[in-house]
């Protein structure tokens, strides 16, 4: 299968060409369209592939409504696609017709108490899918750090993700740290597609998810340091002092979108600098690296003041010489 993106300008005169004047050979097209015979030669190879070209007579063309390419060569992916969603889908209601006897065999496993403590890891998975199924209004959850350091962090996120696209009303505490994992984002941005409301705070106590405000699950230490238990909390009071802790801290928190739209100004300003530093470094003069910028004289040089009052330059030519031998003139790269 070739590459369908966008198409090329070529491509797209070549096509218009072929409309104006059917039946031309391909030849012709290369001196009308002023390009050569091999990109004529790819650009009627590309379009042949996607069906918007066919040969007649031999080296002439022929254009092809979009509709009936789109028909011709997507209908068959258009059907196997379908044949895949259904098979998916059938595979997902044999799974899920055994949920209800799962819930009624595990419910009667799960203990009613105050507190309960589970240490064993496999029952900690099961227990966490068993209150995200039978999450019926709300989820609130806080995790601090930038990365899942335990098994229980990773089924946590399971929980929450399986929770948001059932439709659960979620929200979900992080750390500012956690946007400078791929891995984090990623999941991040997966949760809040299925609608979870996500915020960001400087600071964040231990993990916790609260089910529909009436049983906590709560991560404990065990004697294994790469291990952790679980508490699954159902006394009232506590609880309550956990989801009163989790709405001080989310009227306080940035919502997602604030969050990544002021790392997204922090990254051009850190390149602006970069940009300004290397210049200078250079030895341009402020009027001329303020002209090469599209910046103001007053922002540039504002910009190397800070930078030597954060290095301790006492001259701009030190402020160069610390700024190449830090890296500082190099622009960031995406993370």
């Amino acid at each position: 299968m070739g590459d369908f993106g966008e198409l090329a300008e070529l491509e797209v005169a070549l096509y218009r060409a072929v409309l104006a004047e059917s039946g031309r050979p391909i030849p012709d097209f290369a001196e009308s369209l002023a390009t050569t015979s091999d990109e004529i030669d790819k650009a009627v190879a590309r379009l042949s592939e996607i069906g918007l070209l066919r040969h007649s007579d031999g080296d002439r063309l022929t254009a092809v409504s979009p509709m009936l390419a789109e028909a011709t060569v997507l209908g068959a992916e258009d059907l196997e696609l379908g044949a895949r969603r259904a098979a998916v889908e059938q595979r997902r209601d044999t799974i899920r017709r055994l949920v209800p006897e799962w819930n009624a065999a595990f419910s009667t496993t799960v203990h009613e108490g105050v507190v309960d403590v589970i240490s064993d890891q496999a029952a900690i998975a099961n227990v966490l899918m068993h209150y995200a199924d039978r999450c019926e209004h709300e989820l609130l959850s806080v995790a601090p750090g930038r990365l899942p350091s335990t098994r229980i962090d990773g089924r946590t996120r399971v929980a929450n993700v399986y929770s948001a696209r059932r439709g659960i009303k979620t929200r979900a505490l992080y750390q500012h740290t956690a946007l400078r994992d791929r891995a984090t984002r990623s999941y991040l941005n997966e949760l809040a597609q299925n609608g979870a409301k996500i915020r960001f705070a400087p600071s964040v106590p231990g993990r916790s998810l609260v089910v529909d405000r009436s049983v906590a699950l709560l991560p404990i230490p065990t004697e294994d340091p790469g291990r952790h238990g679980l508490a699954v909390v159902r006394e009232r009071n506590v609880i309550a002092w956990v989801v009163a802790t989790f709405e001080q801290l989310w009227a306080e928190a940035s919502p997602l979108e604030e969050v990544i739209n002021k790392q997204h100004d922090e990254t051009e300003l850190d390149q602006t600098r970069a940009a300004i530093l290397r210049l200078m470094a250079e030895g341009e003069k402020d009027e001329a690296i303020s002209r090469r910028l599209s910046i103001s004289v007053r922002t540039c040089r504002r910009h190397i003041a800070d930078y030597m009052v954060q290095v301790g330059a006492s001259s701009r030519f030190q402020a160069g010489v610390i700024a190449a031998r830090a890296g500082h003139t190099e622009s960031p790269s995406p993370a």
